[in-house]
């Protein structure tokens, strides 16, 4: 079903909330590996650090998404609000390495629950025609804290210092949990009627019977891939920019850079989307972005690494909207928040992987092989999707039955 909008916030103000904790999340990720890099930490350590954002959510995503389909948005989010408050002031109190693994772990398990919750929600509350645009309004709102974190986080870091740095994202993180508290009671705190009847007549059954479907299929593993592409971006540029000499500052700039280029695509996504097909925008995104990643390690100049992440960032971005579309679109009916879920599980255990594989890889053979391989796997997931879309028309259409829980 589609909820009343009089039983929620507008959809302006569920974005603000959701920028408060990607602010923190997002914004650690860059405070982290800096913090780490000054305490001379290794390529492997920083691939640990990125790593255990997702570890936890790897294991627990599938759960809390078919949690939420029973229970509704409201207690997950709250809980997941203050989970990423605790993170952000862990290092805050104790600067200290051993403080860093315990706050990724706490905030990446935090921002998975209020995201999936969220998620859902906008879905629940958009019709056929607003989906998309609500979607897009969504992913604009996550750009902006994308851009203004970590530029504010690199000029804090070098004119402040990094505890400063975790203070300042505690505050954000706080204003999340105080604006949640103030529309709390408007959010659903019980699952939509079609969750509990997919229950009942036990049409949900194992988790992995949604990968029967080639569109679910192709859309979770280019989302893996996307999203591995976006982490990939954050965790080697801060390595990169510090060996080839950049401040602080100029590293946020050009993370930055990338956030303001998903940003601009995102505003002009309703005019793309009326020339482009949902999943030939994914494809573009996935051919563009693989090019970016081999230009990529043969660029060492400040100006040429903004650009080159802006043309990422204009391919990456313009992707998540559809993906969220399409997912919300095509799932079963009732189980909307566990196809979340199972996608959150997807993309948390890419970023478990990449992380570490390429920590390793990069202390090994340096950073070219890592650069290229991110290349490769988004040509082989442009060549899959196109493959499995292809099968849709032989397969049940999952529309009969929209998601509606």
């Amino acid at each position: 079903m589609t909820l009343p909008h009089a039983a929620v916030p507008p959809i302006t103000w569920l974005i603000a909330l959701t920028v408060c904790n990607h602010v923190a999340f997002n914004a650690s990720r860059v405070v982290v590996s800096l913090f780490a890099i000054s305490l001379k930490a290794s390529t492997v350590t920083l691939g640990i650090l990125m790593s255990l954002y997702a570890l936890l959510p790897m294991f627990l995503a599938i759960r809390a998404g078919k949690r939420i389909d029973e229970i509704g948005p409201r207690l997950p989010m709250m809980a997941g609000s203050l989970m990423v408050v605790g993170g952000t002031l862990l290092p805050a109190v104790w600067p200290d390495i051993a403080a860093l693994y315990a706050a990724c772990a706490l905030i990446g398990v935090g921002f998975m629950l209020v995201q999936v919750a969220m998620q859902l929600l906008i879905g629940q509350v958009s019709t056929n025609e607003t989906r998309l645009r609500n979607y897009t309004w969504h992913a604009l709102g996550l750009s902006i804290s994308g851009t203004l974190g970590p530029v504010a986080m690199g000029y804090t870091i070098e004119h402040a210092g990094f505890r400063p740095a975790f203070c300042l994202l505690v505050v954000v993180a706080l204003a999340g949990v105080i604006g949640l508290q103030r529309v709390r009671h408007r959010l659903p705190a019980t699952g939509g009627n079609a969750g509990r009847l997919a229950i009942e007549d036990g049409s949900r059954r194992s988790t992995l019977d949604l990968l029967q479907y080639p569109e679910l299929r192709a859309v979770f593993v280019a989302s893996a891939v996307l999203s591995a592409a976006w982490d990939l971006h954050a965790f080697l540029i801060p390595i990169q920019g510090t060996r080839i000499g950049l401040s602080p500052s100029m590293i946020g700039w050009v993370l930055g850079a990338f956030s303001l280029a998903t940003l601009a695509i995102r505003v002009a996504m309703p005019m793309v989307s009326r020339h482009f097909s949902e999943w030939k925008i994914i494809r573009l995104a996935l051919l563009v972005g693989g090019l970016a990643y081999l230009v990529y390690p043969f660029v060492a100049h400040f100006w040429l690494m903004c650009a080159l992440a802006f043309v990422l960032g204009l391919a990456l971005g313009s992707a998540q909207p559809n993906v969220m579309n399409i997912l919300h679109t095509v799932s079963p009916s009732g189980r909307a928040g566990e196809a979340l879920g199972l996608r959150s599980a997807v993309l948390n255990t890419s970023q478990v992987v990449w992380p570490l594989t390429f920590g390793v890889v990069g202390t090994a053979l340096g950073m070219l092989p890592i650069f290229l391989s991110m290349a490769g796997a988004m040509g082989v997931a442009n060549y899959y999707s196109r493959r499995q879309t292809r099968k849709i028309g032989a397969t049940p259409a999952l529309k009969d039955s929209p998601a509606d829980s």
